[in-house]
């Protein structure tokens, strides 16, 4: 049986995301210490440590304050127990660092107290990089340098790849994906992991609005979807990227079912890929409406994807809308879902309903089979949502995942004078 401490508010005053993204990993555990970070409303990066030993929260540390509740904070940790960051932009809108995401390095291994002062003039280069930026995620390799993607480049946006140079800096953006549409909104929603060995995991999924007479927020929503998911991998730091054959791959790459992840040529998003101790991949994907209650989990095994659906441990009557996952150093599956009332949602917008409520999915056979427990305590007036777990990187990797979320109204607009609760729970083993 799954138990989980009881829910630790770490900020009363979070933005309307403040968990939001599941690219981008929160979480992480070194030395005994567990350091997280969010979003306090509107844009401010905020961070918090639990020490394992004393069994205390630190207090709230502000970081940074990024463009607008999509400044998505992400972060790592490399050999010497550093905290590396990225956050920041929104694209072009409000002109923030001129659309290009920050970075930092915090001053001493495992705090989130102090940062590595940014440089001046071109050193100011080492902590910013990108064009027309947003939705960092970021990896340290084990040669010692960053590796990131992100949305960015001309219209339409494409996942854009940049790592960090031994010298200073950080190289050009490399255009990975790719859409042949007419300029207009799209997201891909970057995902990258990086295996013990340093081989490098991207995917994204290929979304777009139908054309650029649509609206994102207020337009025809029929036209809206996205048209699959994709991974390639490079075994030279980004120098090269290729399918997971082997075999090479021009870039950008559109859609196609050669770097596919299933199922194909259907409306999915891609929510995790991750590798277990074998460094073998996995990836999560699923329909992000109401017209599919799926959840698809693969496993890249040999030549091909094996892959299993998991809606049977949907709770009755609910369907998931977003979803992460972790693998632990047991080579344990660890999902965390937001789940909405069917019925309750009907015709309305099911992002941020106040029927949202967190499940937790487990596997200890390698995703043949799950016990699922409810994370949030249910409130039928306020969504508990947007879920983010731990992740696994090749200097932090999970033994036991914390989880975050959301308790909160989803507000309008990029910086909605709203505050929300931000929420941590641990799990408790058995």
């Amino acid at each position: 049986m799954t138990t989980f401490t009881e829910a630790f508010r770490l900020s009363q005053t979070g933005s309307t995301r403040a968990t939001s993204y599941n690219w981008s990993n929160k979480i992480l555990t070194l030395n005994g210490k567990t350091h997280v970070v969010w979003l306090d409303a509107p844009a401010t990066i905020c961070g918090r440590t639990y020490d394992h030993q004393s069994k205390t929260w630190g207090v709230i540390v502000r970081i940074d304050d990024g463009c607008d509740n999509h400044a998505c904070p992400c972060i790592t940790a490399d050999a010497e127990g550093h905290i590396r960051l990225t956050f920041g932009p929104h694209g072009w809108n409000g002109e923030w660092n001129e659309a290009r995401v920050k970075w930092k390095r915090s001053l001493q291994p495992g705090s989130l107290d102090a940062w590595k002062p940014v440089g001046e003039g071109y050193k100011y280069s080492w902590s910013n990089f990108g064009y027309n930026a947003t939705a960092a995620s970021i990896v340290h390799t084990p040669c010692g340098l960053d590796a990131v993607v992100c949305r960015g480049g001309e219209h339409p946006p494409q996942t854009m790849f940049h790592l960090q140079r031994e010298i200073g800096g950080w190289t050009s953006a490399k255009a990975l994906f790719s859409q042949e549409v007419e300029p207009q909104y799209t997201h891909n929603y970057g995902h990258i992991a990086c295996a013990t060995d340093g081989t490098l995991y991207a995917a994204c999924h290929f979304y777009n609005i139908g054309g650029s007479d649509n609206q994102p927020v207020t337009g025809d929503r029929s036209k809206m979807r996205s048209y699959g998911a994709a991974v390639l991998k490079s075994t030279d730091l980004g120098a090269t990227w290729c399918d997971l054959h082997g075999d090479p791959v021009d870039l950008p790459t559109t859609y196609n079912h050669r770097i596919a992840i299933p199922p194909f040529d259907r409306n999915i998003y891609i929510n995790t890929i991750a590798l277990d101790t074998l460094n073998t991949l996995w990836a999560l994907t699923l329909n992000p409406g109401l017209e599919d209650n799926a959840v698809w989990l693969s496993r890249w095994v040999g030549q091909d994807w094996q892959t299993m659906q998991l809606e049977r441990y949907m709770p009755e009557s609910r369907t998931p809308v977003e979803s992460m996952m972790t693998i632990d150093t047991h080579n344990r599956l660890h999902i965390v879902l937001t789940t909405v009332d069917t019925a309750a949602v009907g015709t309305d917008s099911h992002w941020g309903h106040p029927s949202s409520e967190v499940l937790y999915l487990r596997s200890n056979d390698g995703g043949q089979t799950f016990d699922a427990a409810e994370v949030s305590p249910a409130d039928p007036e306020t969504a508990n949502w947007l879920p983010s777990i731990s992740r696994s990187s090749p200097h932090h990797p999970v033994d036991v995942p914390t989880i975050m979320y959301t308790h909160g109204d989803v507000g309008t607009g990029l910086r909605p004078d709203i505050r929300t609760e931000v929420r941590c729970v641990q799990l408790v083993e058995a």
